[in-house]
């Protein structure tokens, strides 16, 4: 049975100070460890060393305090905050007088840790060693900017780049002052994936960047954990949206357009279009949508930061046309070998009907409506794949052969209307 540390010193309260010494309390060989949060997966969570909870209630972009432990070979578990249940269960070696932190990281259900030996040596005066710790599974390998505010990133150099997810780059020396934190894809300034305003480094300290991923898998928060020092979070206030114009007034393709708050997502955009993802400020936004210079009625949205959003508007004129709000899960697969997709119902010849599909022959969704997502499904690549989409009444639809579907690939098919009829598209959706 797993042991709160309280419970313990209350067991041991009135024993007399010797017997306490003897057993090592504060031993000079005990190693220290604390816990960092930057799992999104998990609100919070507690750190189990040798069967003693030694950090608990650790949100998610916070630390613990460092607490003293038995050194050696000891388990170090990790549960959902007041559980006893173990998401991770990992055995370490902890030196004799180090000091250490365990980064928790990764979805619900596939919890991982890191740990990092806080020895690295101080920085000189006026200056800041700064290392970049990816945990952001999902983003790829990525870029660290510190720059003045209005600097542009072309003209800037990374402290650190290419940083592969599950990897930590090595320290550089900074000057200590207050920089503008952006994060980008590696080797493209415009991809960005995160940008603070003010982050302060201060003279001598050493400074781990943890980025952590956001909801939609793409965008990422960063938490500063100063060796020895404070946790800080420096999480994303943005999140990508998208529009995908998808009115049918066959022969001649409507025209359509968005604006999100003062985002122009889409201007006079023809059927049937996948806009490119824009970056703006989450929250409450309000959607401003047209179709063929017709308004249609504003519509408020709430947009999570981090996130992924597609805005399907649809319809077979302006008079019925829609916009659908569907969330985008851009998360990999957590299986290497293979990919993701869905499928999006956007064909309003078809809107009474009901879309099932299949890939080789395997079904993956089934009943889908019209204007809706399915979630999406794991398969395992392929080079030559065929997707069949069919409806209750007439069967197959439509049919792709030769899909070249690449292991860790997010895909999404589209169904859409088109001159001949209902067609289908399959997009990478990241």
């Amino acid at each position: 049975m797993r042991m709160n540390k309280r419970h313990l010193l209350g067991l041991v309260a009135a024993l007399p100070l010797a017997w306490l010494t003897a057993c090592g309390g504060g031993d000079s060989n005990d190693a220290t460890v604390r816990l960092v949060n930057a799992s999104p997966g998990y609100a919070a969570l507690d750190l189990y060393v040798a069967d003693t909870v030694e950090a608990s209630d650790v949100a998610f972009g916070a630390g613990s305090d460092y607490t003293n432990v038995k050194s050696g070979e000891v388990s170090n578990v990790l549960t959902a905050a007041g559980s006893t249940t173990e998401l991770l269960n990992q055995t370490r070696s902890l030196g004799s007088g180090k000091k250490y932190t365990i980064v928790a990281y990764g979805w619900e259900g596939a919890l991982k840790s890191v740990i990092m030996t806080d020895d690295e040596s101080a920085a000189d005066s006026n200056k800041t060693k700064v290392s970049v710790l990816n945990t952001a599974i999902d983003a790829g390998e990525l870029d660290v900017y510190l720059t003045g505010t209005d600097e542009s990133l072309e003209s800037s150099t990374p402290i650190a780049s290419g940083v592969d997810a599950g990897s930590q780059s090595g320290f550089s020396s900074v000057a200590s002052g207050t920089y503008r934190l952006r994060v980008t894809g590696a080797g493209d300034t415009e991809d960005l994936r995160l940008d603070i305003p003010s982050i302060t480094l201060d003279s001598t300290k050493v400074l781990t960047l943890v980025m952590a991923p956001g909801s939609g898998g793409v965008l990422v928060h960063a938490i500063g954990v100063i060796q020895d020092g404070a946790v800080t979070p420096y999480l994303n206030t943005q999140a990508r949206v998208r529009m995908v114009a998808a009115v049918a007034t066959v022969p001649t393709f409507s025209r359509v357009s968005v604006t999100a708050g003062d985002t122009i997502l889409g201007s006079n955009v023809g059927s049937f279009t996948i806009k490119d993802y824009v970056l703006l400020n989450a929250g409450a936004l309000t959607l401003h949508t047209s179709v063929d210079g017709t308004a249609l009625a504003d519509q408020a949205v709430t947009v999570a930061a981090g996130a992924d959003l597609t805005l399907l508007v649809t319809g077979g004129s302006a008079a019925d046309a829609q916009v659908k709000v569907i969330a985008d899960d851009n998360r990999l697969p957590t299986v290497s070998t293979k990919y993701k997709i869905r499928l999006i119902h956007a064909a309003p010849t078809l809107a009474s009907q009901n879309l099932s599909m299949t890939v080789d022959a395997t079904d993956v969704v089934s009943d889908l409506p019209f204007g809706s997502a399915s979630s999406f499904d794991d398969r395992t690549a392929s080079s030559a794949a065929v997707i069949d989409i069919s409806t209750p009444t007439q069967g197959t639809i439509y049919e792709l052969t030769d899909q070249s579907l690449l292991s860790k690939g997010v895909y999404t098919v589209f169904m859409f209307d088109g001159v001949n009829g209902a067609y289908a598209r399959v997009s990478p959706s990241r």
